[in-house]
């Protein structure tokens, strides 16, 4: 991957200067004074400094993650494009893992504790091997899922062997599937071509043919054995050798402190602090983005989990319920300290929750896992909330909790969703530019806006929220300075383009001069 061409930035300047609209007579009452600005978005050709953003990746290192890693760091550079098509930037990357427990001297063990990646993965171990979740008990049940699951119905089938529980562990309370069908395979050609993709093959970790099976390994063979301890402009194309963080099967590695090994990254005040003063930059951006298919388990520094509890610790209570999980809401708030103007950090999550569209049937899904889970039989623990061609997730309650508190700078995409990763990364994408292309206003506002926009000839009246045509007001902003005051800013929830217009009217602060 070659490192993504900076583009020029877009910047919004004023077409028109402030106008203040007010009646001949002296008795008019100054609060009636309305204030109206119309701004041009417009490809900026002076040598303006591109926008400052560091980005922090945590991506799960659980051996379920090895197919969502391989998309993660393929569809990487699209997601820079499409932020660069809107402004220039200035990138630092990181990649840390979601572990917080085990020795990073361990050398199977690349990041842990916070620790940035500098470590490529080379291979993905046999739990990677192509499965699907069936219903099956022999291999029979597993018959025919060539052209069931894949659609190569023409010519013999290959073979899927069933890794069975006992009946009663089938399938769990809420629906999902505890069984899986794992394909076979003797030559790398069969893989190719029922995949249809070319980077497959069929591994043989044994002599014994049982063990082999299918595989996508990582695109990491030839990455260097030692990478920077973050990246930036000049070798952002390394993105899928520090992203490529391993699989491991630990024990320590079986209770995923997501939210809490984030934080430990870039804590100047943690483990890691000498790294998080390298890496973070006073006048940038901070982007934080979590890849996992687990619920998040971050813990008190002063509380354990038992191994029994590790399968459900994200439904363990939290420390203000005398539980051993931290309250998302701490944690919000240290992200958020991490900036002088909290405004500048953006959080955004890849995880899993239900698939259904109505809020009804999505909150009857979610308490049926949670029930589900919760079961005392020991199999029960194995319940997932979503399935996809990559695999299962459990629900992430906590991580969407946590980037719901950051408002509109805070995204949560589905990891099981049909379109995949790629998706989901458009979606961040798409809040980082709408965070960064705000609009100063030049004085505070006292009334309600009114806020146009003229696109391609065609002028729409943008109402206040999060959606598409809409806006929301941000009342201070550190990058808004007007004689040395904090002013308020505006946000679009769906950004500006090249060519098109904004007209801004409101009632301004008569005192504010």
């Amino acid at each position: 991957m070659k490192t993504p061409t900076l583009r020029t930035p877009l910047r919004i300047a004023p077409a028109a200067a402030l106008v203040l609209l007010a009646a001949a007579c002296n008795h008019t009452p100054v609060e009636n004074l309305e204030k109206s600005f119309s701004f041009t978005v417009n490809k900026d050709t002076s040598d303006a400094p591109p926008i400052k953003i560091d980005f922090l990746w945590v991506v799960d290192n659980s051996s379920s993650m090895c197919q969502e890693q391989v998309a993660l760091t393929t569809n990487f550079r699209t997601f820079v494009e499409q932020i660069q098509t809107a402004f220039d930037i200035d990138p630092r990357v990181a990649v840390t893992t979601v572990d917080a427990q085990c020795d990073v001297n361990n050398t199977t063990i690349f990041s842990s504790k916070g620790k940035f990646n500098q470590k490529a993965a080379k291979a993905f171990p046999p739990p990677c091997q192509v499965n699907a979740r069936v219903e099956c008990l022999s291999d029979t049940d597993c018959s025919g899922l060539d052209c069931e699951l894949w659609g190569s119905c023409g010519g013999s089938q290959g073979e899927w062997t069933c890794r069975t529980q006992s009946e009663a562990c089938v399938t769990n309370p809420n629906g999902s599937i505890n069984t899986t069908c794992r394909r076979r395979c003797t030559t790398d050609d069969e893989c190719k071509v029922l995949f249809g993709d070319d980077k497959f093959v069929c591994q043989k970790p044994s002599a014994n043919q049982a063990d082999w099976g299918c595989i996508r390994p990582p695109d990491s063979t030839e990455c260097p054995d030692e990478l920077p301890e973050f990246l930036t402009g000049d070798n952002i194309d390394l993105f899928p050798c520090i992203a490529t963080v391993g699989v491991n099967q630990e024990k320590c590695l079986k209770f995923e402190q997501t939210i809490r090994s984030g934080f430990m990254a870039l804590d100047k005040n943690g483990p890691q602090s000498e790294q998080a003063k390298r890496f973070l930059r006073d006048d940038a951006y901070l982007v934080v983005v979590f890849v996992t298919d687990e619920e998040d388990c971050s813990i008190a520094d002063n509380a354990s989990v038992g191994e029994d509890f590790y399968e459900t610790c994200g439904l363990l209570k939290t420390t203000d319920e005398n539980g051993p999980l931290v309250p998302v809401a701490h944690y919000v708030n240290k992200f958020k300290a991490l900036k002088t103007d909290p405004g500048r950090v953006i959080v955004a999550a890849i995880g899993g929750d239900s698939l259904f569209s109505t809020p009804a049937e999505i909150e009857l899904d979610r308490q049926g896992y949670i029930e589900s889970k919760s079961e005392p039989r020991v199999c029960y623990h194995q319940t997932y909330i979503c399935n996809s061609e990559n695999g299962t997730a459990d629900y992430g309650a906590r991580l969407i909790e946590l980037t719901a508190g950051f408002g509109p700078n805070g995204s949560f995409a589905n990891i099981c969703a049909d379109e995949g990763i790629e998706i989901a990364l458009e979606q961040i994408a798409k809040t980082i530019v709408t965070v960064v292309n705000k609009i100063c206003l030049p004085r505070p506002v006292l009334g309600n806006l009114s806020v146009t926009r003229t696109r391609n000839g065609v002028t729409t009246v943008l109402t206040e929220g999060n959606g598409a045509n809409s806006y929301r007001v941000i009342p201070t902003t550190e990058d808004c300075v007007f004689d040395g005051q904090l002013m308020p800013a505006v946000a679009f929830g769906d950004a500006p383009v090249p060519g098109e217009s904004i007209e801004i009217t409101y009632q301004g602060d008569p005192q504010f001069e």
